[in-house]
């Protein structure tokens, strides 16, 4: 897919619009919760980017009818699709409450089940950052900001499935809802009984309470502590609470068109990966 170009919307002023996308994701994340198997990475309630759909969709719901709950952030609508990726039904969600959004998938997986599968969902329990939604306030849609934000979601697709291609030892694509990124978590090094032990994080957030707009970043583990972190070719050493280097929102904007976003991008990650692989050579391994 082809890289879209970011810049229609002032990176910073996105977060209104991410918070309410991801408060509607944890409709899909309720429902893995309540209907998939768990998983102990808790896989069963990450999403992926379907390009096709422009959504989050979901993790494969049990049965025949191979059912996905997905979010299309751009117009903040519910879908529930099938395997042919078709939209089986939909709810857009302004102007309605996170229980309408929980209380329509419930119904909507019993209606395409014909009764086989009849829960109320129930969300995992982790904590989201605070907001009217989770006191009953009403989902609000901001078109501009929230097709803003699909976008950034997109290209980070496009470029995470592209790197996990070509990286051995990179796992899938997944955006996870608690933290609301996209990344993949590449295998550095393993123990003896195939576990990682070393490991690095690419991902895009959206923005979160440290970084209000969206940013890039490469991560490691474990962290390197007492060794100098060497140059980037571009972004930025992050050091407050977790260490990793980070491409902010505003930089990657700034870069110009499609084209030079894109090739901005791809050297920070070309510079961070190698970088982030030193350090993690310099790094002892966990003891197990």
């Amino acid at each position: 897919m082809a890289w879209q170009r970011l810049g229609a919307v002032v990176p910073k002023e996105l977060a209104g619009a991410r918070a309410q996308a991801h408060w509607a994701a944890q409709a899909i994340s309720a429902a893995g919760e309540t209907f998939v198997a768990h998983a102990e990475d808790t896989s069963h309630t990450a999403m992926q980017w379907d390009a096709a759909q422009g959504a989050l969709v979901g993790a494969l719901l049990p049965g025949p009818e191979r059912l996905r709950v997905a979010l299309r952030p751009s117009d903040l609508a519910l879908l529930l699709v099938d395997a042919s990726e078709s939209a089986l039904a939909s709810q857009p969600l302004a102007g309605r409450t996170l229980a309408e959004a929980y209380a329509w998938v419930s119904g909507a997986v019993r209606d395409a089940t014909r009764g086989r599968v009849d829960h109320a969902l129930v969300h995992p329990g982790y904590e989201l950052p605070p907001h009217a939604i989770a006191r009953g306030g009403r989902f609000e849609l901001d078109a501009p900001r929230l097709a803003e934000l699909a976008r950034w979601y997109a290209d980070a697709d496009a470029e995470l499935r592209a790197l996990a291609a070509r990286t051995p030892g990179a796992g899938p694509v997944l955006c996870w809802p608690h933290h609301f990124d996209l990344a993949t978590l590449v295998a550095v090094e393993s123990g003896p009984d195939g576990a990682a032990t070393k490991t690095i994080g690419v991902g895009l957030a959206p923005g979160d309470d440290l970084v209000a707009e969206p940013y890039w970043y490469v991560n490691h583990g474990p962290e390197a502590e007492g060794l100098a972190l060497p140059p980037l070719a571009a972004g930025e050493w992050w050091t407050d609470g977790w260490t990793g280097a980070i491409l902010r929102g505003e930089a990657l904007v700034a870069a110009g068109g499609a084209a030079a976003q894109q090739a901005l991008l791809r050297t920070y990650l070309a510079s961070a990966l190698d970088a982030s692989r030193r350090l993690l050579d310099a790094t002892s391994s966990p003891s197990p």
